[in-house]
């Protein structure tokens, strides 16, 4: 019997891995469920959870903790889909545990791991590509991989967080909860001309020290960040083609079209007009 089951009954979700697929043009729906990675193959869905909007496109995840209340909101002329990944409780905590315990403390144990993500957008090659995958696939090898790829990914952000020079775990736990706050923020305000001091102010911390701390955290500069979450928000309102080069670079928080046409270029190798 496979491991994953596709589009399965809502009161299966917990009990098996499941991939969860629609497409449609309007679409507004509350639920809370176990781990799962949010995606999107073509347009653009917007996601509610823990009091921040993330607005997800192609080739980014978003990853909703267990039990967590959030709502999906679709309104767009174009048709838009959508590929999810739902956990079976307790899926992820084994991958967690067989990856971070020896294998006589594994066959000794019977303590299960609790696995939460702060981090819940990821822009992670290795993950992306395993998720890609899973939806392609549907096969036991992908989830697995998938799970192991989502193990590394929270392997990574835990390290980054211990190398802070922080003395007690309390602070390091405070300041991944500011810069989460930061991340909330810049997802909610993406679309206007938002700055670095912008985002610090919010998370209360110093423009400098949120720059030093974000970019141990997850391993880019805010900027960076920013830059990437507009221009790959700009790729998918391209893709729909029913607006104009001039018109998506404003709404995608850049001052002009020149600067936004450059922008892109560098990034993806092609101007925008070209994926009109």
């Amino acid at each position: 019997m496979s491991e994953i089951v596709v589009n399965p009954r809502a009161e299966e979700l917990g009990r098996v891995n499941a991939l969860v697929g629609g497409r449609g043009r309007y679409y507004n729906e509350r639920f809370a469920g176990p781990l799962s990675i949010k995606s999107v193959i073509r347009g653009s869905a917007i996601w509610n959870v823990g009091g921040a909007r993330f607005e997800v496109t192609p080739q980014m995840a978003l990853i909703v903790n267990d039990g967590e209340e959030y709502t999906i909101e679709i309104d767009s002329r174009e048709l838009v889909e959508t590929s999810c990944i739902f956990f079976a409780r307790g899926f992820v905590e084994e991958a967690f545990e067989s990856a971070t315990t020896s294998s006589g403390s594994l066959l000794s144990s019977s303590r299960m791991p609790s696995m939460e993500f702060s981090e819940r957008w990821s822009f992670n090659g290795a993950l992306l590509t395993a998720l890609q995958q899973a939806g392609d696939n549907r096969d036991d090898a992908s989830v697995y991989d998938l799970a192991n790829a989502l193990v590394r990914l929270r392997g990574d952000i835990d390290v980054r967080i211990a190398r802070m020079p922080l003395l007690r775990a309390s602070t390091r736990e405070e300041i991944r909860r500011r810069i989460e706050r930061g991340v909330a923020f810049i997802h909610a305000s993406v679309d206007s001309s938002i700055t670095v001091a912008d985002v610090a102010r919010e998370a209360c911390l110093s423009r400098f020290h949120f720059h030093r701390l974000f970019t141990s955290i997850t391993g880019e500069t805010p900027h960076r960040y920013i830059a990437r979450l507009r221009l790959e928000r700009a790729r998918a309102m391209l893709r729909e083609r029913n607006r104009s080069v001039a018109e998506i670079a404003l709404a995608s928080g850049f001052a002009t079209p020149s600067a936004f046409s450059s922008a892109y270029s560098k990034h993806f190798g092609i101007p925008p007009k070209k994926q009109l």
